[in-house]
């Protein structure tokens, strides 16, 4: 009887092959530009060195770990990715630099880590013991949920924010430096549950993502959400219990969106309550104005914070001293019509679109709810991308526009840009090659960056949202 290939290889020699193999694979991997990955292997670049990084590549030692698997080591943290993770640099005795990943862990600790994963010029770590604790970064006493780790002091991060948005515009836009210039908030979350590898109904997680790693980690009943509204904390467990006492027929997801109450409007002012399906109907209050919207669609989940964006975005289309003001808006990826009803008051006329025929509907509703004639706003269904062949009687420099992301703003030139991302770093990307396109030899006019602004939508998180204003200016000025 014959042998299968490798049978009599040991076993040392197949798993040396395994890892040549997957090394090999890796090499032919290229993170998305401006995706996590790559954000993250800028932050490493940055930690370890270019010239260390090309010196490993060149000499085709870029993934040789200095660890080994599961091994245990006591490391200082240096600095923060942009994921919000610590990253701290091999000891000296390993004999080679090499970047630590280090979940709940801040600048100036001391941590004992166990390595679970290697990449390029990095590996993975689980964090095992904080041995020297940063007090100004780390806060015990404020954390509030025992699955996660909010330790940080609110204006800690907030420092924490504002230098993610400095560095992506100094990493990723490629301009000149001269051209750059707290708890209960969140009203929409998302429950997963897995189970067990056995499929055994009685062994299923139901909860959040785990930061630290793949898979979910199981919240308890009883427990709180501390970033989610107090109508979302009471609907938590029950929800959960359903997916449990289900989970062998369960099939629908559980976006968890804090609604006005429908007994009517006065009663919707002060009346919060949550919404369990993700085709029910949520509806939502921004300042004075009422928005409707599908619970499974996208809407900013953080209310809170809107009528502050909103209002921002307004006051910096209309800045003090202004002359040729815009009459005209288009909102691109328009949603429900978040922008362009709450700004509506402000222009002659408003044309929003957006992927979703389902958004729209809700949006042209938000709009009549509002008390806005159809002869003033109009919303459709499409790609943004051919949003200027749609607007062919808006005068340019008249007209305003809220994008993400600008791609053909320079075919039509509007007079402002309000650029408003979740990406900081594809913003300050995107945000780079405008202006450079607007400076080419024969532009009549260009853009320049006007302000710049992080809003912390999501605290608690290392996530940002970042508006850039964008105005049109003679090429001469």
């Amino acid at each position: 009887m014959g042998k299968r290939k490798h049978e009599d290889e040991p076993t040392s020699q197949r798993q040396q092959k395994k890892k040549q193999a997957k090394i090999k694979r890796l090499r032919k991997l290229n993170p998305d530009e401006c995706g996590p990955e790559d954000v993250q292997w800028q932050d490493i670049v940055d930690l370890l060195g270019k010239e260390t990084i090309d010196s490993e590549i060149a000499a085709g030692t870029e993934f040789d770990s200095p660890f080994e698997d599961s091994e245990e080591a006591e490391v200082q943290v240096l600095s923060l990715c942009a994921s919000g993770k610590g990253l701290a640099l091999s000891p000296e005795s390993k004999g080679k630099k090499w970047a630590l990943l280090v979940p709940f862990a801040f600048p100036g600790e001391t941590v004992r880590v166990r390595v679970y994963r290697t990449n390029r010029m990095h590996s993975s770590c689980d964090l095992l013991e904080v041995v020297t604790p940063n007090l100004e970064y780390r806060d015990e006493s404020a954390v509030k949920c025992k699955y996660s780790e909010h330790m940080l002091p609110y204006e800690r991060q907030l420092r924490i924010k504002r230098d993610v948005v400095v560095k992506a515009y100094t990493t990723f836009s490629k301009l000149d430096a001269s051209e750059v210039p707290e708890y209960n908030y969140r009203t929409k979350i998302t429950p997963h549950f897995q189970l067990s590898k056995k499929d055994d109904v009685n062994l299923v997680n139901i909860g959040f993502n785990n930061v630290a790693g793949p898979g979910v980690v199981d919240i308890e009943v009883c427990s709180e959400c501390p970033i989610a509204t107090t109508s979302i904390n009471q609907e938590l467990g029950l929800s959960r219990q359903k997916v449990h006492d289900n989970i062998s027929t369960y099939h629908i997801p559980l976006p968890l969106s804090s609604a006005m109450s429908e007994a009517d409007i006065e009663d919707a002012r002060n009346t919060k309550i949550a919404v369990t399906h993700n085709q029910a109907s949520v509806r939502e209050r921004v300042g004075d104005t009422f928005f409707e919207f599908n619970g499974g669609s996208f809407f900013q989940n953080n209310n809170s914070i809107l009528e502050t964006l909103t209002n921002y975005i307004k006051d910096a289309i209309f800045p003090p001293g202004i002359v040729e003001k815009p009459t005209h808006l288009i909102d691109t990826y328009c949603g429900a019509g978040l922008f362009g009803i709450t700004l509506a008051e402000h222009f002659e006329k408003i044309s929003g679109v957006e992927l979703s025929a389902d958004s729209i509907m809700y949006a042209k509703r938000n709009a009549r709810v509002n008390k806005i004639p159809s002869t003033k706003i109009s919303f459709q269904a499409g790609d943004a991308t051919d949003i200027f062949a749609k607007v062919k009687d808006f005068p340019s420099e008249r007209t305003a526009i809220i994008i993400d992301p600008p791609r053909k703003v320079v075919t039509f030139l509007p007079q402002t840009v309000a650029y408003v991302s979740c990406n900081v770093h594809s913003q300050a990307r995107d945000i780079g090659k405008l202006l450079s396109k607007t400076k080419l030899p024969g532009m009549e006019k260009r853009y320049v960056l006007e302000s710049l602004r992080g809003f912390d939508l999501f605290p608690q998180t290392s996530h940002v949202e970042s508006v850039a204003i964008l105005r049109l200016v003679d090429a001469k000025s």
